[in-house]
């Protein structure tokens, strides 16, 4: 299953399509009308930029707070390992081509993954079909560089992030996969 999106759905959902600092006001946003404080955050991968960067603005909504495979508040590490980070997720977060097919998209994660079961996999199949009918794909082709340059990535997380952590006043679970090259257990260790 490919998705047929037509170039003027693209470029509305690229419009919908929200950076990572509009993410962080939006979750606030989200937090403020339903009224919450002193909430559990939860963030994994790239959203536990947004996780942590809500908790270090507005620490009067966040008294707990959950990063998961973290890569996106890691420090850098300043030599080679951060270039092969890099490779790795242009490698993995590759959508310059077609989208796979439902089958090439599952074989790929059961070759990855060790997690298998009828549920799971069940549950990536939908999820591939959301995402097809959605065209995010498409859209993921058509990102700015801010959304796809790892070295900005970067310069985003020296800015907004790294100044910041230890300021932090909140509890802090940190968990983390391991074999995964664009989230290594280095990085994860680097943060505690």
């Amino acid at each position: 299953m490919t998705s047929s999106i037509s170039a003027g759905q693209i470029i509305q959902l690229m419009a919908n399509n929200i950076n990572r600092l509009g993410r962080v006001d939006h979750v606030i946003s989200f937090i403020e009308a339903l009224g919450l404080k002193q909430i559990t955050l939860v963030g994994h991968s790239e959203g536990s930029f947004v996780a942590a960067r809500v908790a270090i603005v507005r620490p009067d909504l966040v008294s707990k707070l959950i990063l998961l495979t973290a890569n996106s508040v890691s420090p850098a590490f300043g030599d080679d390992r951060d270039e092969a980070w890099v490779q790795a997720c242009r490698q993995t977060y590759d959508y310059s081509g077609t989208m796979p097919s439902e089958e090439e998209y599952i074989a790929a994660w059961q070759e990855s993954c060790r997690a298998y079961g009828q549920d799971v996999e069940d549950a990536k199949r939908e999820a591939y079909r959301q995402a097809a009918a959605r065209g995010q794909w498409e859209i993921w082709q058509c990102l700015t560089e801010e959304d796809t340059n790892l070295h900005l990535y970067l310069v985003l997380q020296q800015k907004y992030i790294f100044p910041y952590f230890d300021r932090l006043r909140v509890q802090t679970l940190i968990i983390w996969s391991k074999n995964d090259p664009t989230v290594t257990a280095d990085q994860g260790l680097k943060l505690c």
